[in-house]
């Protein structure tokens, strides 16, 4: 009897899970589930009829499971599909549903399965997996490396210095601006008032150019003027990027705690940053820094920071309050050389000869190491 009592339970489950899959919003009831208690009461239903088979028949198990099936599929699966989609019994089915709630959510109770929690990657675990190497190439690797530096590196350090930007004066006529933007080539130019520190615009030559060459200033800074746009120099390089491409600007002031000119950077700069030297075809690529011409004997330009020269010559040279090459030659020499110079300086490990200095800055040197060098680097090994 109680079989029976189990067909029809089987057969209303499964025309209510079934219905309740096609009609159902998800919104009112989680489809899953219904799904989940048609699954479990399968199991239930199996334990049952097979209890009571094996009671009924005994001489045959296999014949036992195989009645079951075919009930199970025939009563919950074949006919209450069937009957689900006979007709419309939306209606019927959500009174059905709030009668047989309870029993459904019993039957779909969640199993508490222990959850995966993904662990995240932390920039350490990245930079750890690129040192102990990888399958990632070289450069890769390197572009990675740069990634990371860009949240830690201040645009002080990449910023081109003021002593090289090119900066055109209200004082000046137009025709001797022309001249500068013919003579430098340059796409934009800063523009200051008497003082180089007060910078009012940027001078886009994209634009300048597609005036009349008798234009007056005014008319210029009207057309051909952007608005300046200053970072402090400690600002980190992925900030500033996050800056210049919302507000898309390609041309950036550096300026200093006091509001002085430090430089400027563009995002030129800073893709140079992370992939390295990117070259124009009229760009004059610049030796490197630090050369060596023989055993005893460096061309090193004062440019050239101070720790390379150091690692690369294997002396300890200045202290530490110098970077750069020229920093340490202008501290040696003791006051600052006149534009178009040459001089020899004498030093204890080294003879320093200054072939070039530019806007009162080292340029190409020739560095001699002394042989009393050579004992003093042994005995400090």
């Amino acid at each position: 009897m109680y079989i029976l009592f189990l067909y029809l339970v089987t057969f209303l489950i499964g025309a209510l899970c079934s219905a309740m899959q096609q009609y159902i919003d998800d919104e009112e009831i989680d489809v899953r589930n219904a799904i989940l208690a048609e699954t479990r009461w399968a199991v239930i239903f199996g334990a049952f009829v097979t209890m009571a088979a094996t009671a009924t028949l005994p001489w045959n198990m296999w014949a036992e499971m195989c009645i079951a099936a075919y009930l199970y599929i025939l009563f919950a699966v074949q006919l209450p599909k069937r009957w689900a989609n006979s007709g419309d019994h939306q209606a019927g089915v959500h009174r059905l549903y709030r009668i047989v709630r309870p029993v459904l959510r019993i039957l779909a109770l969640p199993v508490r399965v222990p959850t995966i929690v993904k662990e995240e990657v932390r920039e350490e675990d990245i930079r750890e997996m690129l040192s102990e190497g990888s399958d990632i190439d070289t450069p890769k690797k390197k572009w990675i490396q740069n990634v990371f530096e860009m949240g830690d590196t201040a645009i002080e350090e990449i910023c081109t210095h003021r002593s090289e930007v090119v900066i055109l004066s209200l004082d000046q006529t137009t025709a001797e601006w022309r001249q500068i933007i013919h003579d430098n080539r340059h796409t934009m130019y800063p523009v200051c008032r008497e003082d180089e520190d007060d910078i009012i615009g940027i001078l886009d030559t994209r634009d300048y150019f597609r005036m009349d060459e008798d234009v007056d200033q005014d008319t210029i800074i009207n057309n051909a003027f952007d608005e300046p746009f200053f970072a402090a120099e400690n600002t980190k390089i992925d900030a500033l990027f996050h800056q210049m491409t919302n507000r898309k600007n390609y041309f950036c002031i550096v300026v200093d705690e006091y509001g002085g000119m430090t430089g400027i950077v563009t995002l030129h700069d800073i893709m140079e940053s992370l992939v390295g030297e990117i070259y124009e075809e009229d760009d004059v690529i610049e030796p490197k820094e630090i050369q060596q011409i023989d055993a005893n004997q460096w061309r090193i330009y004062g440019t050239a920071e101070l720790g390379e020269v150091e690692e690369a010559l294997g002396l300890e040279l200045g202290d530490e309050d110098d970077e750069t090459f020229n920093g340490y030659i202008l501290t040696e020499y003791g006051h600052i050389p006149e534009d178009g110079s040459q001089f020899e300086l004498d030093l204890p490990l080294m003879t320093v000869h200054v072939k070039e200095v530019k806007n009162h800055r080292i340029g190409q040197t020739i560095v001699q190491i002394k042989e009393e060098a050579h004992g003093k680097t042994e005995t400090s090994h």
